[in-house]
């Protein structure tokens, strides 16, 4: 019979210990829910007054006579390229590894590829 209470008294331990772990997750889920609310709700604020500082800064340029209508402004066709060639014969530096064909590239040793799996970067 004392092996029954024993092992009752045990049951009813863990049975307490599970109640209370699953009472501290619940409030630390609560805590989180509150903190990101709380999160949120700054974040809403600040993107409320960047909503209205844009507006007012709209307001202002309108009343001062700035224009925000791009009508005006030459369309991207406008650059004439034959005006422009640019510099004659002009080749760009070949750069080793880039521009040769792929059988051409040496093998990598274990040693670079060792470095470039530990580099952080």
């Amino acid at each position: 019979m004392t092996d029954i209470a024993g092992m009752r008294a045990e049951l009813d331990g863990l049975v307490r210990e599970q109640a209370d772990r699953r009472a501290l997750r619940e409030q630390q889920g609560e805590e989180i829910k509150a903190r990101s609310h709380e999160y949120m709700t700054k974040q809403v604020q600040a993107a409320e007054r960047y909503v209205q500082h844009v507006r007012e800064m709209a307001q202002r340029k309108t009343k001062s006579g700035w224009s925000t209508d791009r009508s005006h402004a030459e369309p991207a066709s406008a650059f004439d390229a034959e005006a422009y060639p640019g510099p004659g014969g002009f080749e760009p530096a070949r750069r080793p590894g880039r521009d040769e064909p792929r059988g051409a590239r040496r093998p990598r040793t274990a040693a670079e590829e060792e470095e470039d799996f530990n580099n952080p970067w």
